[in-house]
């Protein structure tokens, strides 16, 4: 296969080399710039009646939680399943917001979009495997 720079005057090969040089120091202050802002990420999530609130970090984890009065008068069980939805539920906006800095920044079709998404969506899998809590 023939190297289309060895066709090029010198000069040309250097403007098509500095061009490529860059093309990838942009791709990567891009990639770098999204990684940057999806670890900053956080979500917060409540239930439909705003007893339970769940802030989440970049990782999925659980970092702040509100639980209004009405926890009081509810049984304990109904507690329980509504904190668990609400953790889920912030989760779930935490990879809506992640997808959301993938496309603004390095577009989500990308190679590098994808493996953005793809090694976030692992850390927020590995929440929901047993005795990582």
């Amino acid at each position: 296969m023939d190297n289309p720079l060895l066709s090029l005057d010198p000069e040309d090969a250097m403007r098509r080399i500095e061009d490529w040089k860059a093309r990838a120091d942009a791709a990567a202050a891009n990639a770098l710039a999204a990684s940057e802002r999806l670890q900053a990420l956080t979500a917060t999530a409540s239930d439909d009646n705003g007893t339970v609130t769940i802030t989440v970090d970049a990782d999925g984890t659980m970092t702040k939680i509100e639980l209004s009065h009405r926890v009081q008068k509810q049984s304990a069980h109904f507690t329980e399943d509504a904190v668990m939805e609400v953790y889920r539920k912030a989760q779930e906006k935490l990879t809506e917001a992640a997808k959301e800095v993938v496309a603004d920044s390095v577009g989500s079709g990308s190679a590098t979009g994808r493996a953005l998404m793809a090694g976030y969506e692992r850390r927020l899998e590995r929440l929901d495997e047993p005795g990582e809590r």
